[in-house]
């Protein structure tokens, strides 16, 4: 995400990275983990979220919580926001599961993203997804159109304002020019 806020920061947006173990963590810690460091970052003030993957399901169990920080605008890259195949087909290998951590294995079409509730209505929030498949190892588990990780639907939630599709694989997503593009259209007029 570092070279996301770089070109973030040159168009005069102050940000923040929040790294967190996601492969030895659950994502109930995780969150409250990022929400700390938000509380103590923001000033009180609301700020805009972009996540990128398991952070967007981060940000939303952060949401779920009525005393949690709220941002006044999120947009999420690449969120398995209806849970993930990969996860789903790791279930029957052992080794792999494992490799995933306590909060990638939570990923699962059942798992967390199926139980959090929906966006809060204040709130403006996007998604984007990618369609470029560089990793030819998952494509038979996903959607004909997907990142190479996640399936572009997958991403989709009620209560988006905006909801995007870019030519990029799921690790560069961030840096992709049409993302950053829409991520500074997005946080400056949230539309």
């Amino acid at each position: 995400m570092e070279p996301l806020a770089r070109m973030l920061r040159e168009e005069g947006f102050s940000t923040l990275n929040i790294p967190y173990p996601s492969a030895r963590l659950p994502i109930p810690v995780l969150a409250e983990r990022v929400a700390q460091t938000i509380r103590r970052h923001s000033n009180g003030q609301a700020a805009c979220w972009i996540t990128h993957s398991l952070g967007g399901i981060i940000a939303r169990h952060i949401l779920a919580d009525p005393d949690a920080p709220r941002p006044q605008r999120l947009i999420m890259l690449a969120p398995p926001n209806s849970g993930s195949e990969i996860v789903d087909w790791a279930d029957g290998h052992p080794l792999i599961r494992q490799l995933l951590g306590p909060a990638g294995r939570a990923l699962g079409t059942s798992g967390v993203p199926a139980g959090l509730p929906p966006l809060p209505t204040d709130i403006e929030a996007a998604v984007v997804m990618g369609r470029r498949s560089s990793i030819p190892f998952f494509r038979k588990l996903l959607d004909t159109e997907n990142d190479g990780i996640v399936s572009a639907n997958r991403g989709r939630i009620h209560g988006l304002k905006d909801f995007r599709v870019v030519d990029a694989d799921h690790t560069f997503i961030q840096t992709h020019p049409d993302t950053v593009r829409f991520c500074i259209e997005f946080l400056t007029a949230g539309r």
